[in-house]
């Protein structure tokens, strides 16, 4: 294939610290030329809602980020692009001595992190990241571009599964989101589903990727390449003998549910499944079903499993399964998916807490900040999760040894969305943030294995209770602040509006 000159770059492989916004350029330029760019600060990620109408958040995207940092460099056509760069004048944007300073420049950051696949609520640090002031700000828009989108797409997908088992019967759900996804290749939504909970996809080249499985049956496209319905089933079957779950809604459904038992009857080849993908789901499920039934004794109809597809997300999972009484065994998600599509944008932001040193709060109207590098520190009882106490970093009076908490007691004043929050000395609890990179280099290594944060997750999400799950008018789950880190916040919040 002819070589272009536009082929799109493996952005988690260059490491290009161009995987930013241009204004963290033109800050760390000025930072720079005005002898700041090595004063130390501490910016933190969080998020201010909860997706989905819900009260959690799944994390996911930290091993891409790993990746992304990992490789960071700059290389000589990333100054070479930058020295091209100009103003609405004509100017150069940047400085020669900017430029130079940036050559052979590698990361000095100490980051902390929530691992993929716990649970997190809004308003606690995610990432903690400390460093030259320049630095910071240069991984803003990578982190938030991975962490925001994964996590999104990780939590959607365990809300669909919580739908698809809700009556006790384990349903596998399906990721078939590929040609409705807004990636190109759609890897880091497949990635994210398959931590969310998902047990296969449709996208081949992502399920070779990580290792995962591959899923799928067929197209309508297949069946209308046939003069009649029965033999395009036929032919499907004879020639994929251990893949036959067939697409019964090309035309007639009722006639497609005939065609899919006649045609195993015909060729001899047990009959897996039957997919449908449009009109009434439940109404459809039901009579293949009891279609199927009437086939009783015959070992080719022994274990036909039945595939919902068709916009499923969380909501119609949860009707079709509690209401409805849907005899499906499998559902498959796409579309709604992996766009995250009744919450597109997570919002998760990027804030200043700390600078030299010095704790920095924003003061806004509904966005006031938290001040200082600070962490998370989760009660545990009777193996669930209780509520969280957000904490000053460097605190090591809560807890010890990352097992059990001290000098816990009473913070419902404190807390950040209104709930009793009660704690006792030597309650169970540990940190939820890890130490990811100390110094430029990392100390601990993100987990890879996808099936490890898949197993992640769901024990994680097996400890919060049924009552923060809930598809709508879920609980709100106790968030509050360790008592000196509130009294921070209210002086400076009271010393910048002059009180």
């Amino acid at each position: 294939m002819r070589k272009t000159l536009n082929t799109r770059p493996n952005i988690l492989a260059t490491g290009t610290p161009l995987f930013c916004d241009l204004y963290h350029l033109t800050m760390a330029q000025a930072w720079f030329l005005d002898g700041k760019a090595d004063e130390i600060k501490t910016s933190e990620a969080f998020f201010r809602r909860c997706p989905f109408g819900g009260s959690y958040l799944l994390c996911a995207g930290l091993r891409e980020f790993s990746e992304w940092l990992d490789n960071w460099h700059f290389e000589k056509e990333d100054i070479d692009y930058l020295r091209t760069e100009k103003n609405a004048d004509g100017s150069p944007k940047f400085d020669k001595r900017f430029l130079k300073f940036l050559e052979g420049q590698k990361l000095n950051l100490t980051i902390r992190a929530v691992p993929e696949g716990e649970i997190v609520f809004p308003n606690e640090p995610v990432y903690s990241v400390t460093g030259p002031t320049w630095q910071v700000d240069l991984v803003e828009a990578a982190l938030l571009n991975i962490f925001n989108a994964e996590s999104l797409i990780a939590t959607k997908t365990a809300r669909m599964v919580y739908a698809a088992s809700l009556d006790g019967k384990k349903r596998p759900l399906l990721e078939f989101g590929l040609r409705r996804g807004h990636e190109l290749g759609g890897f880091s939504e497949t990635r994210a589903a398959f931590i969310g909970g998902a047990c296969g996809t449709s996208n081949t080249a992502a399920a070779k990727h990580y290792g995962i499985p591959a899923s799928g049956t067929m197209a309508h496209s297949f069946v209308m390449s046939y003069e009649h319905e029965i033999d395009a089933f036929k032919a499907f079957m004879r020639f994929n003998p251990g893949n036959t779950t067939l697409l019964v809604d090309t035309y007639d459904t009722r006639e497609g549910i005939k065609n899919a038992i006649e045609a195993a009857k015909e060729t001899g080849l047990p009959l897996m499944g039957m997919r449908v993908d449009s009109g009434d789901l439940a109404y459809w499920a039901k009579e293949a079903r009891t279609m199927i039934d009437k086939e009783k004794g015959n070992p080719l109809f022994d274990n036909v499993k039945l595939v919902a597809s068709n916009d499923l997300d969380e909501h119609l999972i949860e009707n079709l399964v509690m209401v409805q009484k849907a005899p499906y065994d499998i559902f498959a998600a796409g579309t709604k998916l992996v766009t995250a599509y009744d919450t597109p944008a997570l919002g998760g932001v990027f804030k200043t807490k700390q600078y030299m040193g010095k704790p920095r709060i924003k003061v806004a109207e509904g966005k006031t900040t938290i001040p200082g590098a600070t962490d998370v520190i989760r009660i545990v009882r009777n193996d669930k999760y209780e509520g969280d106490i957000i904490c000053r970093a460097d605190d090591n009076t809560l807890i010890q040894n990352d097992e059990l908490a001290h000098n816990v007691t009473s913070y419902t004043l404190n807390s950040l969305n209104g709930t009793k929050l009660t704690f006792n000395k030597g309650e169970e609890a540990y940190k939820l943030l890890i130490t990811l990179m100390k110094d430029g280099k990392f100390v601990h290594e993100p987990e890879a294995d996808l099936l490890k944060l898949q197993h992640r997750a769901a024990t994680n999400l097996a400890r919060l209770d049924s009552s923060y799950k809930r598809l709508a008018n879920s609980h709100l789950y106790g968030v509050g602040l360790e008592q000196e880190l509130y009294t921070i916040r209210q002086n400076l919040v009271n010393e910048h509006l002059g009180r």
